[in-house]
């Protein structure tokens, strides 16, 4: 996730609309139907930066912060501020959230057209292997992404930070207990065990396949904070502090 101020946000947006016309104009040389190519594209890259909203959330935290650190939703670039600051719209980094993921979609189906015509089978079977070959392009990346793209989280620090890592490497000790195979976690936040026991409970919010968020992992850490010896999987429904 990138925090971006203004004018960070206008430059980011700028080049990336240069990037965008660029792959346009590349499509405009190499087929007829690149208006249709566009026009899915288009489409598609407010549906995604939408559906990060609803993925991606850093909820308000305490964790290695003076007071109240907010939170955010959306990613790769937040445009939305978290609940203790009113749940602030932001239509700027929401555009250029859009932008990022138009001129990724131009780029990957740029990919996948070259890589496409240039896939060496019997005439007979070009067709076949092309569909195939295509569908594995478009929904194997995004199957598989959490495996290899970090999600956004609460940024803490110091003994916190400390603590949060420990927990992270004891996901295995609860993982059987989740409802889908756990791709990827990301930090919520730290704060003292609500069982009122010496120690702090670390919670994490939980993705499996194709970046679906499927629920929250709390771990209640050692007073030293260096193992869990307490632990569980809840629902999205719930929160790690009930």
């Amino acid at each position: 996730m990138v925090g971006l101020v203004t004018w960070q946000a206008a430059l980011l947006g700028l080049g990336l609309t240069v990037v965008a016309l660029l792959l346009t104009i590349w499509w405009r040389q190499q087929s007829g139907r690149w208006p249709i190519v566009l026009l899915i594209c288009l489409a598609a890259a407010p549906l995604l930066s939408w559906w990060s909203g609803q993925a991606f959330e850093v909820a308000d935290y305490r964790a290695g912060c003076d007071g109240l650190c907010l939170g955010s939703v959306g990613a790769p670039i937040p445009f939305f501020q978290g609940q203790a600051a009113g749940g602030n719209f932001l239509p700027g980094s929401f555009l250029v959230n859009c932008l990022v993921f138009l001129a990724l979609l131009l780029g990957w189906s740029a990919v996948m057209r070259a890589v496409l015509r240039n896939l060496r089978v019997g005439a007979r079977d070009q067709l076949w292997w092309q569909v195939v070959g295509g569908l594995v392009m478009l929904i194997g990346p995004f199957l598989l992404s959490p495996l290899y793209l970090p999600p956004p989280q609460a940024h803490v620090r110091g003994d916190a930070q400390r603590i949060a890592i420990n927990a992270q490497r004891e996901i295995y000790l609860y993982d059987d207990q989740a409802s889908a195979a756990i791709l990827r976690a990301s930090l919520v936040d730290v704060r003292p065990r609500p069982d009122t026991q010496v120690g702090m409970r670390v919670c994490l919010r939980l993705y499996t396949f194709f970046y679906l968020p499927s629920g929250f992992m709390y771990l209640d850490m050692t007073p030293e904070g260096v193992h869990s010896n307490h632990g569980g999987v809840l629902s999205l429904e719930k929160t790690c502090w009930d």
